[in-house]
């Protein structure tokens, strides 16, 4: 996990292999995916978020989030419909203790039959954050884009086979047989990566999968503030795009609470 430039850096707290989570609205799934659930930590913004593939779910003080059952939670969504969360892996007690420890410091947690009984939590950390009119940052929006600058390429190809090459003009030499044959490519030949490129990769990949291998909060019931002091020599690091991030808060900030 690189840092990128624009992007943030978010520890790894707790890692589950088997995860999945579905969006829900009566009997209605919109959405269902499923995968390793990392719960991280992103200091910048004193914000946990869980994260499974490409969903991201930021915690607020404010959400409730309740279990029916150990590993299911339930979590509001944006216009009336639910996530329905449910971790598979069969971790240690002590991983799960500490999921929920972060739940209940994080957001209105609660057992399904407690719901009745959830007081007004406090705040959530104030961290500005603003949507800008007009500066499109949502990954929708970027898909959107994307897909339609790819159509364009196809249909400027597309006319381009349709009408030839007769106006084109091209600076390139015809390259013949012959020059094919004789040419040494021994001595032109340059390597795209670097000597070592695969060696360090392959280190950065084995302190990762190590580190979470020896996360302590994996294996030891801990306080939730020495899990917000867990140190990067102990945890795994993952870098998410700032812009990305933040639309993920906002549209939590969003959710209306009935």
């Amino acid at each position: 996990m690189t840092k990128e430039t624009g992007t943030v850096k978010g520890l790894e707290i707790l890692y589950f292999e088997e995860a999945e989570v579905q969006k829900t609205k009566g009997n209605a799934v919109s959405f269902a995916a499923s995968g390793p659930l990392s719960v991280l930590y992103f200091k910048d913004y004193d914000r946990f978020v869980l994260q499974l593939n490409d969903w991201k779910y930021p915690l607020l003080h404010r959400l409730p989030i309740t279990t029916t059952s150990e590993r299911c939670y339930t979590l509001p969504a944006l216009n009336g419909f639910e996530f329905k969360l449910k971790i598979n892996s069969m971790m240690s007690k002590d991983a799960l203790k500490n999921l929920e420890t972060i739940l209940m410091n994080n957001s209105r947690f609660a057992m399904k039959q407690q719901v009745g009984m959830m007081t007004k939590a406090e705040k959530s950390p104030d961290d500005k954050l603003m949507r800008h009119k007009g500066k499109d940052t949502s990954m929708m929006d970027k898909v959107t884009e994307t897909a339609k600058n790819i159509m364009e390429n196809i249909k400027a190809k597309t006319e381009t086979m349709k009408m030839g090459t007769k106006h084109i003009d091209s600076t390139k030499k015809r390259t013949y047989l012959k020059d094919i044959k004789n040419k040494n490519f021994k001595k032109t030949a340059h390597p795209t990566f670097k000597k070592d490129f695969f060696d360090t990769h392959h280190k950065m990949t084995m302190d990762f999968m190590n580190k979470r291998k020896e996360n302590p909060n994996m294996n030891h019931v801990m306080d939730f503030s020495d899990m917000k002091k867990t140190s990067e020599n102990k945890a795994p690091t993952h870098f998410i795009f700032k812009e990305d991030l933040e639309e993920f808060i906002l549209n939590n900030k969003d959710i209306k609470i009935m």
